[in-house]
């Protein structure tokens, strides 16, 4: 590769973290860690463009501040309420007199099971590949060179709302730098978060953001359901606001520093003293009043969770759950969704990397992080977690500009 570095940009509803990696023979080590507060995006959807290109602004600038490099193109996240998944199948007869599949043949394939009518204004952002099928026989990887008849293919489709995901370039255009792909947050985030054993066997991701719960299911080294749920740790703060009649500010700092799923293992008789909204007058509550809350609101969403993995077949094949993203830190979630969901569950911290920066190894940081783990893969660099890619159709945008962008990754 030409650039020694790689860039990635995680455009969410709390925050917004930038990751910058130096290139290396066997990867990469991170070398800048920005993070800025988001205000101007609602559910993972931009709703002011100025003040998201301010959060990107103030987040590249001190990743650059902290690396000592300039940007001038950055791999962005994308997500929000409008994404969403289905599984498609498409097939092909051989052509060549000799039976050998040839790319061509595979391509013809790929064609019939994207060949869909969208829903309108909505736009493929990912193709990844299940699975190949020749003359019956399943679960080829790659099929380029084999003899048969028929070739079919088993593709997940990841869609996005067009609008919804031109406002996330446009935001990140504007300040002044290129966006070389697009990538689903928790396609990302698993790069990060989970080992290829783990997609091999099935296992269930959740990225659990500011405002939404990013949902993805893998079985046989791919992405097989994938889902974006509308609730996320800004609702948790919310209600602990409302209930406890706190400001956010206040509600936001007692779950950090306080909160826990399970209020029956906090004494009876503790309690806390808080700041009442408006008057700032303070009193105390009951500590349990707090994690009531807090567990009322996280169960909750672990059963949306739940009805996601109902409609998973073969569950028992599934080795757990991997919770990763800001909200996955909150004290007993972990254990509370092994509870609920009926599997083992563990916190998916960011996997062993170098780094001049311990930040980088945070769960919120786990979508930034895996990025920068695709962008290798999609160039052939590094031994990622990822598989090969087809490239941007244009990618070559630089300061200032508008691009036509696609990241379809063929696994």
């Amino acid at each position: 590769m030409r650039k020694r570095t790689l860039v990635g940009v995680d455009v969410g509803t709390t925050k917004i973290c930038s990751v910058i990696a130096r290139i290396q023979e066997d990867g990469f080590r991170v070398s800048g860690v920005g993070v800025a507060p988001s205000t101007g995006l609602k559910k993972g959807v931009v709703v002011n463009l100025t003040e998201t290109i301010d959060s990107v602004t103030r987040s590249l600038d001190q990743a650059e501040r902290d690396a000592r490099v300039g940007v001038d193109s950055v791999y962005v996240s994308v997500g929000g309420i409008y994404v969403q998944g289905l599984n498609r199948s498409g097939k092909a007869e051989i052509r060549s007199k000799t039976g050998e599949i040839d790319k061509e043949d595979i391509s013809r394939a790929l064609a019939d099971a994207k060949s869909i009518q969208l829903p309108r204004h909505y736009e493929i952002i990912h193709m990844l590949t299940q699975g190949f099928t020749v003359d019956g026989q399943e679960h080829t990887k790659d099929p380029l060179g084999l003899v048969g008849r028929r070739l079919s293919v088993n593709l997940h489709l990841v869609l996005n709302a067009g609008a919804a995901l031109q406002n996330v370039v446009n935001a990140v255009n504007k300040v002044g730098v290129g966006v070389n792909g697009v990538v689903m947050q928790q396609l990302a985030s698993a790069e990060a978060v989970l080992s290829e054993d783990e997609k091999e066997l099935g296992v269930i991701l959740l990225d659990i953001g500011g405002g939404t719960t990013d949902f993805a299911f893998y079985r046989l080294g791919s992405v097989w359901e994938s889902a974006v749920l509308p609730i996320g740790g800004d609702l948790i703060t919310k209600d602990i606001a409302i209930e406890l009649r706190v400001s956010l500010e206040e509600a936001e700092r007692l779950k950090k520093e306080h909160g826990t799923v399970f209020p029956e293992r906090v004494d009876s008789e503790a309690v806390l003293e808080i700041r009442e909204i408006g008057t700032g007058r303070a009193r105390t509550l009951p500590y349990r009043d707090l994690c009531q809350v807090i567990q009322a609101r996280c169960r909750e969403i672990l059963s949306e969770v739940q009805t996601l993995v109902d409609r998973i077949h073969r569950k028992e094949m599934l080795t757990g759950v991997v919770l990763t993203g800001g909200g996955a830190l909150l004290d007993g979630l972990a254990e509370q969704a092994e509870e609920i969901l009926q599997m083992p569950a563990r916190v998916g911290y960011p996997m062993p990397m170098e780094s001049d920066r311990e930040l980088a190894f945070d769960p919120s940081h786990a979508t930034a992080l895996g990025l920068i783990r695709y962008a290798l893969d999609m160039h052939g660099v590094g031994s990622g977690n990822g598989a090969g890619t087809m490239l941007p159709e244009a990618s070559k945008s630089r300061r200032g500009g508008l691009m036509n962008w696609f990241l379809r990754k063929i696994t």
